[in-house]
């Protein structure tokens, strides 16, 4: 689930090609750069590849993209299935029952919700034959069956929320470990109460950690600081006296939280509901990178504006150092010909998207006057 990409001599992760002649972005090395400019050019160097590339004038098939959405919407699925299961069941045991009408309430919300369906399903399949809707999905199958394009990208923002994934994986933990400590300590017990109350601290401490992350930007030196400081007041403590040094980390116990199974996963489950709606509107809401141009897509059909390469600029942000490991960072816009503020788009698989984005924008210089090669 994500932005379309592209990859050399196979098929791409999510979708996406790769040229052989017109790019010269191989040669950079975004996990030791943290910021990169890309200046858009006509003329490229040409790089060598030791995997064959997609070359000019040869048609990749389209990606398929049912099972995704499929595995995306799973929950909605077995909601649906569900909710009519139990209407249906409802309605077969109410036939016997000498007071049942087809025209009860009960029965009228029935209708209600089984018009809504068919409206939807068809409202779908309309959408879907006449091709209304201009999605990220489809403007990506264009370029990968064009033939007159060696390379390209396509994404969208993911915005900071994504950064909180490690806390929402956290989360789901802590449900499955809540469940096996309610299996093998007896809630009767008191141990039961402490080793929940440990396991929420645990939570929110790795809760207040993302958060840190997500707000500060963590360059290597601000962790070598704050690294550095840690160690510092440990020694400090111990100099004072072990009693010390304990009775002061003994405090955060007043920070232990009890939270029940279900607690975990529900804050789990909101916070991957919310990730969906911004997929969904990533689908809507993105940028096409190709040779020639960016394109910039809003709205649900054709209303994406075209920039000429030489009109904008791209700069690749890879500095926080917690983020580079998770390989998220930032693709930046900018236009520096016109008045138009910047456009940053946080993205997972930098590394690879980064190469991808000057590729696209046939990259000449790199980062401070450095050349590629």
């Amino acid at each position: 689930m994500g932005e379309q990409e592209n990859t050399q001599g196979q098929e791409p992760e999510d979708a996406g090609q790769i040229g052989d002649s017109d790019s010269a972005g191989d040669s950079a090395d975004f996990g030791e750069t943290s910021t990169s400019s890309v200046e858009p050019s006509s003329r490229a160097e040409p790089t060598e590849s030791a995997e064959p590339a997609k070359g000019r004038g040869v048609v990749l098939p389209a990606k398929k993209y049912r099972l995704k959405i499929a595995i995306v919407f799973l929950d909605l699925w077995a909601a649906i299935i569900f909710g009519y299961y139990c209407m249906v069941g409802n309605i077969i045991r109410g036939i016997g029952d000498e007071d049942f009408s087809w025209v009860s309430l009960r029965m009228v919300s029935s209708y209600v919700v089984v018009g809504i369906t068919l409206a939807a399903v068809f409202m779908a399949f309309v959408l879907f034959k006449t091709k209304s809707i201009r999605t990220r999905i489809a403007r990506d199958n264009d370029l990968r069956q064009d033939q007159n394009i060696d390379v390209w990208l396509t994404i969208f923002d993911w915005t900071w929320l994504i950064l909180f994934v490690p806390s929402m994986v956290v989360l789901v933990l802590c449900g499955v470990t809540g469940y096996i400590i309610n299996w093998a300590v007896p809630a009767e017990q008191a141990a039961n109460s402490i080793v929940h109350q440990v396991l929420g601290g645990f939570a929110f401490g790795i809760f207040c950690l993302n958060a840190a992350v997500v707000i500060f930007k963590l360059t290597p030196t601000r962790v070598l600081v704050l690294f550095l400081s840690m160690v510092g007041l440990c020694l400090i403590l111990l100099l004072m006296g072990v009693d010390i040094f304990l009775g002061f980390f003994g405090k955060l116990k007043y920070l232990g939280v009890e939270v029940e199974p279900q607690g975990y996963l529900l804050m789990a489950y909101v916070g991957f509901f919310f990730l969906r709606l911004i997929w969904i509107s990533g689908l809507f809401e993105y940028i096409a990178m190709a040779p020639n141009r960016l394109d910039i897509q809003r709205g649900l059909s054709e209303s994406e504006r075209g920039i000429q390469r030489k009109d904008f600029r791209v700069s690749i942000d890879t500095e926080d150092v917690i983020l580079r490991l998770f390989k998220v960072g930032r693709i930046i816009i900018s236009f520096p010909l016109s008045d138009r503020l910047p456009m940053s788009y946080l993205v997972m698989g930098i590394d690879k998207k980064a190469k991808y984005a000057m590729e696209a924008a046939s990259v000449v210089s790199i980062g401070r006057g450095q050349q590629p090669g």
